[in-house]
């Protein structure tokens, strides 16, 4: 996990200085930010981890806002550099840190790998089922997982078992089962599921074994019914999930093969793309989409190509199909939640364009110009919500005194979306506004 930065300095050219010596030292450094109402603008929309702000921009005036961030992101660090007035002022904020200088000391204070120590340390079983699942994790955080909380090398092959129904029994005979194999790992995965994790380079015919062990042992020690299926062999700590995805495949073909039988994935194709083509993934990009986060969408995008460049063989028609669907997806979710999507201008996606696409980079930048247009749309038809906010925020007598989660409620809308609706109108902030009122209430 980066952690991120942000840089509040008046001076540009000092926090420019600051935002490259934090760079050079790993950390995610947010773009320029210059006054107060930028700084909780910020912290609404983007992921903060500490604030580190020139202590010449603090007045009296400004303590509202640091008590605000004390009170809505608490665990967020601010740091102020400098020669700061009337610093007792700031004595009863615990999220408020004080130095002179910008010093090595506050570069260890903002230590990566200091904050990084403080992650959870997951158990074997909990690894395991977060990187058996539909997961975002990106190939050096499944990698970090796999070997070092699962203590398992990507080269493995996962057997998949589904009985109709479970008992402390079948889980015996499982556990039997599997103890005479080595490089076994037994998971309970979800109700008369369980998945077995056979690693270090297993080859078909041990699978194979494992797999007719356990329906051996079924038969005889239990009376459940049951379906055994065998995933292909994965070498990637991120492309477990997809292992899952064909033993439980193989698993549900009974139809075809038959009840309390061992069925391996190649029994059925011998294509991975259904499997390992992260549609998730897939289904994060439309709705970032959809709410104008242009940057998530792209970086699913991006994570999305990575799996098609890397399957050898791929036809560029099939690409295009798939990009094809995306594109419905975008244009159903568009649709549905949009009384004024006819309106939307999107005429980068041209379906000639895409159906004349010779290679997968064409692919790409086709879609990423679609999911770029299709964001600033909706971004757009989302400003229109927050101007008609505004609007009633301005010429409403009702507007509460209290705090700002009081105004959001008011409005049925949340602080982040109220604060956006002032900031893009106006660039103040949401306590700015709600003092303004007060005064207003107090000269009538």
């Amino acid at each position: 996990m980066k952690i991120s930065v942000l840089v509040v300095n008046e001076n540009i050219e000092e926090g420019n200085r600051w935002r490259e010596r934090l760079s050079k030292k790993g950390y995610e450094v947010l773009p320029e930010c210059l006054d107060m109402s930028d700084v909780f603008y910020t912290l609404t929309q983007e992921k903060v981890h500490i604030v580190i702000c020139a202590g010449g921009m603090f007045r009296e005036e400004t303590i509202p806002l640091l008590e605000a961030s004390q009170i809505y992101f608490p665990r967020i660090k601010i740091v102020l550099v400098g020669i700061i007035d009337k610093d007792y002022l700031f004595s009863n904020l615990t999220n408020v840190v004080l130095t002179k200088w910008f010093p090595p000391e506050l570069e260890k204070y903002c230590d990566p790998h200091a904050m990084s120590s403080t992650k959870i340390k997951l158990s074997t079983h909990q690894a395991l089922s977060l990187l058996m699942d539909d997961n975002f994790l990106n190939g050096e955080e499944a990698a970090s997982i796999l070997t070092q909380s699962a203590k398992l090398t990507p080269s493995y092959v996962i057997i998949f078992v589904r009985t109709d129904y479970t008992n402390d029994n079948v889980y015996k005979v499982l556990g039997n089962c599997i103890a005479e194999h080595k490089s076994t790992f037994l998971l309970p995965y979800r109700q008369n599921e369980f998945i077995i994790i056979a690693d270090n380079s297993p080859s078909k015919e041990y699978c194979r074994t494992v797999a007719s062990n356990i329906r051996a042992g079924l038969l005889k020690d239990t009376n459940t019914m049951f379906s055994i299926g065998i995933s292909r062999m994965r070498y990637k700590a991120d492309e477990l999930y997809a292992c899952r995805k064909e033993a439980e495949r193989a698993c549900s073909a009974t139809h075809m093969f038959g009840e309390n039988s061992v069925i391996f994935i190649d029994y059925l194709d011998s294509n991975d793309i259904e499997y390992i083509y992260p549609s998730h993934k897939e289904k994060k990009l439309v709705e970032a989409t959809m709410d104008g986060d242009t940057a998530y969408a792209l970086q699913m995008l991006e994570e999305i190509f990575d799996v098609l460049k890397a399957r050898e063989g791929l036809k560029q028609s099939l690409i295009n199909k798939i990009v094809l669907g995306i594109i419905v997806k975008l244009n159903i979710a568009a649709s549905s939640r949009v009384s004024a999507y006819e309106k939307m201008n999107l005429d980068s996606l041209s379906l000639k364009t895409l159906m004349s696409a010779k290679t997968i980079n064409e692919a790409y930048d086709f879609l990423k110009t679609g999911i770029c247009d299709f964001a600033y749309e909706m971004d757009e038809i989302v400003d229109v919500t927050r101007d008609a906010l505004y609007h009633k925020l301005s010429v409403s007598n009702e507007i509460s005194t209290g705090t700002a989660d009081e105004l959001a409620e008011e409005f049925g809308t949340t602080l982040c979306f109220v604060n956006t609706a002032i900031y893009k109108n106006s660039k103040s902030d949401v306590f700015s506004f709600i003092k303004t009122g007060d005064d207003k209430n107090d000269n009538n």
